[in-house]
């Protein structure tokens, strides 16, 4: 696909998620009665909206780099579809009330699997927007970064600060993927135990919907995971000439990448540094490197 058509496209789903959004405060907004946890909602419903607003007006001014076209796109996705299936489950909660006014039992059954529910939906929105704003922070910084006025030391010190804050939120993320798989295993639990006892239809179908949506949501996380990672890649590269990506050391090994013990002359070789793995008790090197004895690598720094 073009990029001008990658563009529109991106476009045209952002307006529409907005819409969603828009639509769906309106709707909690409109409920009377209802319950704190149902209509703080709105809160997170609002504070994406103006991410989405900028997202569109920067696709428009062609200031947001295409490699993170995908990416975002599939963000953007992700909102739409949470905020229309939300807007069901709202629906359905307020199905039997009469005068705008939630019906009480409707308010029990929100704790039925409707906390869950909620929780899930609001950390997708939470993820949507940071995916957003790790995307349009990047986009701005390396703008910012390339004007000819600004000193190189401003740059680099601004280029530095990015790169921790992607970081911090790369960090954040891997945090919520271990909650998000918790989650799951917990009321994968509870199925087998409610299954011995009498349950009603839609008790199981509220359940396997939130493990439906929560499966959504490590797509929204990984997602922001992959934004991260580019977003790093460019801030790295534009700072220091490096690309690196995909860098691991696993149980008592080492792994080094980039420059090691080199000059500032040698430091303005430019590198493109992949998947370097290190397994088991080995030890992995990758770029420009002097003075290393890769004994003192090794676990005691035994050869």
């Amino acid at each position: 696909m073009e990029p001008l058509s990658i563009t529109a496209s991106i476009v045209g789903i952002t307006m529409a998620a907005l819409q969603s959004t828009q639509f769906l405060t309106k709707t909690i907004d409109n409920i009377r009665g209802a319950p704190a946890t149902v209509t703080s909602i709105s809160t997170d419903l609002q504070a994406v909206q103006p991410a989405l607003q900028s997202l569109a007006r920067a696709l428009q001014d062609s200031s947001l780099p295409i490699t993170l076209g995908e990416q975002i796109k599939h963000a953007v996705e992700n909102c739409n579809i949470a905020c229309r299936a939300f807007q069901t489950q709202v629906e359905h909660w307020t199905k039997h009330s009469t005068g705008d006014k939630m019906f009480w039992i409707v308010r029990w059954k929100v704790g039925l699997f409707g906390l869950e529910r909620i929780k899930t939906f609001r950390e997708q929105l939470g993820d949507c927007k940071s995916t957003l704003t790790v995307a349009l922070s990047t986009a701005t910084t390396l703008t910012m970064s390339r004007q000819e006025n600004v000193m190189q030391e401003m740059k680099d010190m601004m280029l530095k600060y990015h790169e921790g804050v992607v970081q911090q939120q790369m960090t954040q993320a891997n945090t919520e993927t271990a909650e998000v798989e918790c989650s799951i295993q917990q009321l994968t639990a509870r199925g087998g135990e409610l299954s011995l006892v009498l349950q009603d239809q839609e008790s199981e179908q509220s359940r396997q919907k939130v493990l439906q949506e929560l499966g959504q949501q490590q797509v929204a996380i990984n997602i922001l995971k992959e934004i991260c990672e580019e977003a790093l890649s460019h801030t790295v590269f534009e700072r220091t000439g490096q690309k690196i990506k995909g860098v691991k050391a696993t149980n008592n090994s080492s792994a080094l990448a980039g420059f090691i013990n080199t000059s500032r002359e040698e430091s303005r070789i430019d590198q493109d540094i992949s998947d370097v793995t290190a397994d088991n008790w080995s030890i992995a090197a990758a770029g420009v490197i002097k003075d290393m004895d890769f004994k003192d690598m090794r676990p005691g720094g035994s050869g």
